[in-house]
């Protein structure tokens, strides 16, 4: 019971975490509509924040790979909300980046570690990982 109830918890932050990182698209048409930014503007938010997260994700693997941290699980799951969170309250473009960036950071961390503990919590089994 305990490999599947690691699993499960696995599975929903791995959904909040990528539910962050699409949130940040699905953002741009409120930042066009209700901050008057451009669309080349709005689209580097995006690009920010995948960058971001495709530069720190293996920062992160390789951190992963040396050390255990199993508490870069809620806490990048935190970072990656509350990163999404503020960059709708902002007001200035810079700290919507700053949001943004924050929450591709966390988005990046969740996951190296989560596939380490995944692959623990299922002994090595292919299908429960997946």
């Amino acid at each position: 019971m305990r490999r599947n109830t690691s699993i499960s918890l696995l599975a929903v932050g791995h959904a909040c975490v990528d539910i962050y990182q699409g949130a940040v698209a699905a953002l741009i048409p409120f930042f066009v509509a209700e901050r008057d930014y451009t669309y080349a503007v709005a689209s580097g938010i995006v690009l920010a924040a995948s960058i971001l997260s495709s530069v720190a994700q293996p920062v992160f693997g390789a951190l992963t790979d040396r050390w255990a941290m199993p508490w870069l699980l809620p806490v990048s799951t935190l970072l990656g909300g509350v990163g999404i969170a503020l960059s709708g309250l902002s007001g200035s473009y810079g700290l919507t980046l700053a949001f943004v960036a924050i929450s591709g950071v966390g988005v990046a961390a969740y996951h190296p570690e989560s596939a380490r503990v995944a692959r623990l919590a299922s002994r090595g089994s292919h299908s429960a990982m997946g």
